[in-house]
């Protein structure tokens, strides 16, 4: 038993700082071991500006040992190879750097990723292999165009039954898009306006959204077609539908102010007491209408008599502004078609009194 504690624990001392040392060694060598570790990407690209005229990527094709594969617009996946000590080859796995946007020169055509596009190596860390190796790019001019009459350009839902747009505006009036040449021309804006909860006013600000054929790319418009500005303070009115009926033989009643003596009412160039009218308002208002006349054929307009002579009577005239329709308030009465083609500026009547013996 002496023996085997002699060998334990004899040199103690010596055994430890031989111990220290030997997993310390071990540790440096274990974290200095060359390690991989593979990441992917989104790498963004942009064209170098500074010339007269903006300069936009429209494409970004992928390049490798097979076949191009297309990728999205602006920003590409790539896969990278890290290659270094454990140590840094786990800071990165622990936290994935952010890399900077590459810029591509105007007259590039084909990008090969290389080391010097994110700044490596840098603390014994190389990127060994890229995925795609390349991107194929193409570039465009950027131009503008001005959109005016951009009230035109909206659209409203949800209008209430019966009610119809009175008024619109839109502030600014034109908009400015900026975007490829090769599209910017097919580039339309819209605005659009939900009337819903009855609303019969709607003031706001409303997005501006892009408009254009279905064979140009979605993403390609997102990332390069500019709208200025991107919103527009709206107004829009609404008032209640109007309609039109017009009436060939409307009856007509004269209200008489009060007279001792009996009188009749002799209409010139009128066959009984019917006359053509048109009525014009409010559709619910016409629509009630037509079913009283329906309902109620001798349902007449009424025509207020002026004060006159009671002995001698009085000729008079009067138009459609003076005739008088009692219970429909939104509708007016304007001058039928057939008056218009003859150019017919109003109806006369006499008032003439009854002697006795006409009686």
């Amino acid at each position: 038993m002496k023996s085997v504690r002699e060998f334990l624990l004899g040199n103690w001392r010596n055994k430890g700082v031989a111990l220290f040392f030997a997993i310390t060694i071990w540790f440096a060598a274990y974290r200095s071991e060359k390690q991989e570790y593979g990441h992917v990407f989104r790498v963004a690209l942009r064209p170098t500006q500074g010339g007269e005229t903006p300069i936009l990527l429209t494409s970004i094709k992928g390049m490798d040992q097979r076949e191009g594969v297309a990728v999205d617009f602006d920003n590409i996946n790539v896969r990278m190879l890290f290659s270094g000590p454990r140590k840094q080859i786990d800071k990165i796995r622990d936290d994935v750097p952010t890399l900077p946007a590459i810029e591509i020169p105007r007259d590039r055509e084909v990008h090969t990723f290389s080391q010097a596009d994110f700044g490596f190596p840098r603390e014994g860390v190389e990127i060994v292999q890229f995925a795609p190796e390349a991107v194929k790019i193409t570039q465009e001019e950027a131009v503008k165009v001005r959109v005016e009459n951009v009230a035109e350009k909206l659209v409203l839902s949800n209008i209430k039954e019966g009610f119809e747009v009175a008024s619109k505006e839109v502030r600014p009036s034109q908009i400015e898009i900026s975007g490829p040449k090769s599209i910017v021309g097919a580039i339309g804006v819209s605005l659009k306006v939900s009337m819903e909860f009855d609303r019969e006013i709607f003031k706001g600000r409303v997005d501006i959204v892009p408009t254009y054929p279905q064979d140009i790319p979605e993403e390609l418009v997102k990332q390069t077609v500019k709208l200025i500005p991107a919103e527009a303070d709206v107004t829009v009115t609404l008032r209640a539908s109007s309609d039109v009926l017009p009436v060939e033989a409307m009856r007509i009643s004269f209200r008489l102010p009060p007279v001792k003596n009996a009188v009749k009412i002799v209409l010139d160039d009128v066959v009984g007491d019917t006359i053509p009218v048109e009525f014009h308002g409010r559709k619910d208002e016409i629509a009630r209408l037509r079913e009283r006349l329906r309902e109620q054929p001798s349902y007449a307009l009424a025509v207020r008599v002026p004060p006159f002579d009671r002995e001698l009577g009085g000729q008079f005239t009067f138009t459609e502004d003076a005739l008088e329709l009692f219970g429909f308030p939104g509708i007016q009465i304007r001058q039928h078609e057939l008056r218009r083609k003859e150019k017919k500026a109003g109806w006369s009547y006499a008032i003439v009194p009854v002697k006795e013996a006409e009686k």
